[in-house]
């Protein structure tokens, strides 16, 4: 199977958390082509599946900014605070003020906070924080944590602010739409369609009419029964997993 199908079919895994089958494809995209957006590929195959370990492994040494951010997460997963900073900040990592590049923007800050936090170096996860909260003021996350620590806050983003590119601009519909497995895809129409026709009978509760019997009767259900179980459906939502770019 060509290295592009491959690839594919181990996104397509990922989406529908299948990790099981996409572990199994990405190890053969790493077998033909071991580069270091092959082995995000597979390394997040193993980090959604919880086998932290393995990931860690395949990211050892990595030099792309996205592995490291991984890397890092792997670390802090596995309980290896140092090893954590030290994937973030490379050759930084003895940043006492604070002030060094970190990848993946301010996720990558958020990150480096919180292993600051858990490390008791108080004074630079609140700068971490802060810094990630200048890039990025929606990561609440980042907000909660400072006031944890009784830290001042950064003024709060007010409506009409111009907002922090944060990342790469979402898809639109049509390519979101494009990107899903076919079943997800589909429109509902029909489906609701079909729901419409369909008559819902009402639920009925059934009591032995003597203690002879083992026939039952059946006695209407009462108001509030008839209104839980009223036909009405509960969706569930579509998670998908973040999608690891190939390289063009």
């Amino acid at each position: 199977m060509a290295a592009d199908a491959l690839w594919a079919c181990a996104q397509q895994s990922l989406q529908n958390h299948l990790y099981e089958n996409a572990i199994f494809l990405a190890e053969r995209v790493v077998a033909e082509s071991t580069t270091e957006a092959s082995k995000l590929l597979l390394a997040t195959c193993y980090f959604q599946a919880g086998a932290s370990n393995r990931a860690e492994m395949v990211l050892l040494g990595a030099k792309a900014p996205q592995n490291r951010y991984l890397l890092a997460l792997c670390h802090m997963r596995l309980g290896k605070l140092n090893e954590a900073q030290h994937a973030l900040l490379g050759s930084s990592s003895h940043d006492a003020a604070a002030t060094a590049a970190v990848p993946n923007g301010a996720a990558g800050l958020y990150l480096l906070g919180m292993i600051c936090l858990k490390s008791q170096q108080r004074e630079r996860a609140v700068t971490y924080f802060t810094r990630c909260l200048a890039l990025n003021p929606f990561l609440w996350s980042a907000y909660e944590a400072l006031c944890q620590l009784g830290a001042p806050l950064p003024e709060a983003v007010k409506p009409g602010d111009s907002l922090p590119n944060c990342s790469e601009p979402p898809p639109s519909a049509s390519t979101a739409a494009s990107a899903l497995p076919a079943p997800c895809a589909t429109p509902l129409v029909g489906w609701a369609a079909a729901s419409a026709a369909t008559p819902v009978r009402p639920p009925q509760l059934f009591t032995p009419a003597d203690s002879a019997s083992v026939h039952a009767s059946t006695v209407p259900a009462s108001a509030g029964d008839a209104e839980m179980h009223s036909g009405r459906s509960l969706s569930t939502p579509n998670l998908l997993t973040p999608q690891v770019r190939r390289p063009s």
